[in-house]
């Protein structure tokens, strides 16, 4: 049976975290190289986020809990745990950033987010000592995890496809120097621009759908391994 209060805590700070990291920067992102105002917003998101699922996998169904010092812990670990995914942007964004192509800078940011966040809920799990045990039931939601990624993938490259092969035509500084802008240069601008957009959105849904159930398979698989023992 699954711990009814911390998936709903994981639930909800992952939505919230989603959300909020989308209207207030976009990508979640920490890279040394540009501290500025999103950087801190970024980095206190994961902070809060980080310590969010700490607590939830700390937090009892029944019984007592100190929350004041679960809640503390948590706050330290979610330090902790932004300052390593914050060496990890800095290292992976600079390579990212050669290529000039926000499409491909939005999948490798999503794809940090994921082995991160991923790697983040399996130490949570672990930290609790429980065994894993895989259930049948769950290979309906492994599957339709896995058919997420692919599908988010194959969008990727799509779009990635279609946002090279504009962005070849609409080099800004080259066409203000000839002086060929005109109604259809601006009409591409703002496709490129629209298909950012789409998948800086369409991103924030996978790793919100996807870190819910990852929780949900961890969490199923442990409880059942510890009650059949």
């Amino acid at each position: 049976m699954v711990n009814s209060k911390n998936l709903t805590i994981v639930t909800i700070s992952t939505i919230l975290f989603g959300v909020l990291s989308k209207w207030l920067v976009g990508i979640p992102y920490m890279s040394l190289k540009h501290f500025d105002l999103y950087f801190v917003i970024s980095f206190v998101l994961w902070v809060i986020y980080s310590a969010s699922l700490y607590v939830a996998s700390k937090i009892k169904c029944n019984g007592s809990n100190n929350f004041i010092k679960i809640s503390f812990n948590g706050f330290i670990f979610g330090i902790i745990a932004s300052c390593l995914k914050t060496g990890i942007d800095s290292l992976v964004l600079p390579i990212v950033e050669k290529t000039n192509n926000q499409i491909l800078l939005t999948f490798a940011m999503e794809i940090v987010i994921l082995l991160f966040g991923s790697l983040m809920i399996f130490v949570f799990m672990r930290l609790q000592k429980k065994k894993f045990t895989w259930d049948k039931s769950l290979n309906k939601v492994a599957i339709i995890l896995g058919c997420l990624i692919g599908a988010y993938t194959i969008v990727f490259f799509s779009l990635n496809s279609k946002y090279q092969t504009l962005t070849q035509y609409t080099d800004v500084n080259a066409l203000a120097e000839s002086g060929n802008i005109n109604l259809n240069t601006l009409m591409e601008m703002q496709n490129i621009m629209q298909y950012s957009k789409t998948f800086n959105m369409l991103s924030m849904i996978v790793f919100v759908i996807f870190f819910i159930g990852l929780w949900f398979i961890l969490e199923k698989s442990s409880n059942e391994s510890n009650h059949n023992s």
